[in-house]
């Protein structure tokens, strides 16, 4: 007491103070530290919320830019598929489209030599009657006498239409060359003489006249070319 007397410390005030900080400590422990205590804990909750809350967000970005990644990746995919395919079909459209042009090129080229080749033969029947003319005036002039009618016929038969003898022997299809276009008539003795085989009846001015006859590779030649250039080496 004296010591504390001494220091000027009244023992009295002393354990009121001392009481009085005890109780305080006491209505702070039963009124504030259980109410803060359990808003720490709320809080600290809730950022443990928002931070778990943040990393599902995170997770949910990731994951749609994987799937827009995907959507990507699947239209480039799909653009190159479309892009492939109008390509092969451009393709097969121009390969289609030169096609038809090289088959109608092909058809106005045939159609065109079938014309050329009716119009010549036309133009050599038309020319028939005068090379007749001409080959019974020349032999009017070397026999030096008239031709009747049945002789003038004879004559124009063997000029375009005799059949060698030795031709008879050919078979399997046949091509009959004559130096102008046959009437019907001349084609059905040609048909019937040689025995009934299929024939190509070809023109060829260039034979002048007479016949050539060709099968498999066996030829019977008597054309007046042929003749004329036998005539020529045995004068030679």
């Amino acid at each position: 007491m004296e010591a504390l007397d001494a220091l000027g410390i009244n023992l009295g005030l002393l354990i009121i103070y001392i009481v009085n900080v005890l109780v305080v400590l006491i209505v702070l422990r039963v009124a504030a530290f259980g109410p803060i205590s359990e808003m720490l804990e709320k809080r600290r909750e809730r950022i443990a919320e928002g931070l778990n809350n943040a990393r599902k967000a995170e997770e949910a970005l990731a994951s749609a830019e994987a799937d827009r990644q995907k959507e990507v990746e699947a239209g480039r995919e799909e653009g190159q598929r479309i892009i492939s395919e109008a390509r092969s079909r451009a393709e097969e459209v121009a390969a289609q489209i030169k096609a038809a042009a090289e088959e109608d090129a092909r058809r106005a080229r045939e159609a065109g030599e079938a014309d050329a080749a009716g119009a010549r033969e036309r133009a050599l029947a038309d020319m028939r009657d005068q090379i007749v003319a001409l080959s019974m005036a020349a032999a009017q002039h070397l026999l030096g006498e008239e031709l009747d009618e049945a002789k003038q016929r004879e004559l124009v038969k063997g000029f375009f239409t005799s059949v060698p003898a030795e031709a008879k022997a050919l078979s399997g299809e046949l091509d009959v060359i004559t130096a102008v276009p046959l009437t019907d008539a001349e084609k059905s003795t040609f048909q019937a003489e040689l025995n009934g085989d299929p024939i190509n009846f070809v023109v060829e001015p260039s034979i002048l006249g007479g016949v050539i006859i060709r099968a498999e590779g066996e030829q019977v030649d008597a054309s007046f070319a042929s003749k004329l250039a036998g005539m020529r080496a045995a004068l030679a």
